[in-house]
């Protein structure tokens, strides 16, 4: 069994930071690619909102009291919101990749800090004990320096996407359902108070 863990070790150090670096660049287009979507998406929320300008309330005297008329929502704008509510959520699943994978750089930088350990110790048959160390620790660090600097890295960017585009779009859904939002506001029996 120890033969087996040392060979998968050894196929591991060849490949593992490359594996690493293809990640981060699959990160990268993941973030540009989710990054226009959200841009999209952000511009149409924007437009929708623009669109309800509040329920139109009509004001009319009849038999001496004052009543309130709200016209409802037509099905135009609902339908543009529901389809627009459909392409947040199938972008918010891109986006979940690009998280997910920020999550990955960590355990692979582990894995690498493992593998490596695991090579100084057991070494390579051809090889000195001093050479068997200090590749094992040589692919050690390196594969955990890469893991961690790009969680980091793309943990930042994370944050600011969120933060630029999540929330508002989230906001700006909050922002339609409020404006549309007739029985909220009707008083018991549709009269104003």
């Amino acid at each position: 069994m120890n033969a087996f863990i040392l060979a998968v070790s050894w196929v591991l150090a060849k490949i593992l930071n490359w594996i690493i670096v293809l990640l981060a660049f699959a990160e990268v287009a993941l973030m540009v690619h989710s990054r226009m979507k959200m841009t999209e998406l952000r511009k149409r929320i924007d437009q929708l909102n623009a669109s309800t300008h509040g329920k139109p309330v009509q004001v009319r005297r009849e038999d001496g009291r004052v009543t309130s008329e709200y016209t409802v929502t037509i099905d135009r704008d609902w339908r543009e919101f529901d389809t627009f509510c459909d392409d947040y959520q199938n972008s918010s699943v891109l986006f979940s990749w690009v998280s997910l994978i920020i999550q990955i750089f960590p355990l692979l930088g582990i894995l690498g800090t493992v593998t490596g350990l695991f090579i100084a110790m057991n070494g390579n048959a051809d090889w000195t004990e001093a050479q068997s160390l200090f590749e094992g620790i040589r692919f050690a660090l390196s594969s955990t320096v890469l893991g961690i600097l790009f969680a980091v890295i793309f943990k930042v960017a994370d944050i600011w996407f969120s933060a630029k585009y999540l929330g508002y779009i989230d906001d700006g859904i909050s922002r339609f359902r409020e404006n549309y939002n007739v029985e909220k506001e009707l008083p018991a029996g549709g009269e104003a108070e």
